[in-house]
């Protein structure tokens, strides 16, 4: 039987290790990994290969609709590509926004039920709305803050962004001063636009951070290639100190007196939305990989959202 271990407080930290060898009801691909949710793992980025990302990137310049990403979408954007919130395919319709809402839920095309509690959308204003749909238009390109073509959204959909639902059931509460609410929802559009996605290539920071930045498709292979029996992660939001030690230390250890014959780590710092005096992310990043540099025998994996 596998094991599921959890400890920490919620936002801070938490240990989990999910073993090669699973309870019964959970679904293994052949080399024992864990299958996707929805059953595949989506990834959303034109191939280099058969000049698809050529191709792609003149489409986009090409059409007459453009929706510019802020920060938090383009984040949004990096997520769907790699598969992180498989078995989405791109920024929610309808149907998917309103499950999130209702459920905390969306249906995987396998027939399950994906928990997903936080809605991915994308919002546009009211004159974007008017002028996608007086042209008929079934496609849109999405660009980044110098006009570069990022991605293309297509088999649109438009809908209305009820704020305040999406706000009370996503947080909790209506109260003011939640800092991703008012980024990314309060003064966002009052529509929101559906569809497919397809990025024209992988979304990269250029902040020295990027070879941080593993793809479930790429942490996968690492595992494989270290021959992990078991992997246990801990993510957490500030720099490692002798608390997280302690639980990484011991996790590793139980795993060892049950059998699993080689744990590995995964360190997952929190990139996102953290409280306002966290240490920032590119100075946790330097103490983890100090810790890491004397710490060889946990075979650690480190990436970040």
């Amino acid at each position: 039987m596998g094991i599921a271990v959890s400890r920490g407080s919620p936002g801070n930290s938490a240990v989990t290790a999910v073993a090669a060898a699973v309870p019964r009801g959970v679904r293994c691909r052949a080399g024992g990994l864990i299958e996707p949710d929805g059953g595949n793992l989506v990834d959303l980025v034109a191939p280099e290969e058969g000049r698809r990302r050529a191709a792609l990137r003149r489409e986009a310049a090409a059409l007459p609709h453009r929706v510019r990403l802020g920060r938090v979408d383009t984040e949004w954007v990096h997520v769907l590509s790699e598969g992180w919130a498989s078995p989405l395919r791109g920024f929610m319709r309808e149907t998917e926004f309103l499950q999130a809402l209702h459920f905390n839920a969306v249906h995987g095309h396998d027939g399950s039920m994906v928990n997903m509690s936080v809605p991915i959308v994308l919002a546009v204003d009211e004159a974007q709305r008017r002028a996608i749909l007086a042209s008929g238009a079934t496609s849109v390109a999405l660009i980044d803050d110098h006009d570069r073509p990022v991605a293309v959204l297509s088999d649109i959909e438009i809908y209305k962004h009820n704020k305040e639902e999406r706000i009370a059931r996503t947080g909790g509460t209506t109260a003011p001063g939640l800092p991703y609410v008012e980024e990314a929802i309060t003064n966002a559009g009052d529509w929101l636009i559906g569809g497919d996605l397809e990025v024209i290539e992988p979304i990269k920071y250029n902040d020295g951070l990027d070879q941080y930045r593993l793809s479930p498709a790429q942490l996968r292979e690492e595992f494989a290639r270290r021959n992990a029996y078991a992997v246990f992660a801990f993510q957490l939001r500030n720099p490692v100190h002798d608390g997280h030690a302690l639980l990484m230390t011991d996790t590793r250890r139980r795993l060892l007196d049950m059998g699993y014959k080689n744990p590995v780590l995964l360190l997952h710092p929190l990139g996102g939305f953290t409280k306002a005096d966290d240490v920032p992310l590119s100075v946790r990043m330097k103490q983890h990989e100090k810790v890491f540099s004397y710490k060889q025998s946990y075979h650690p994996s480190v990436s970040f959202l």
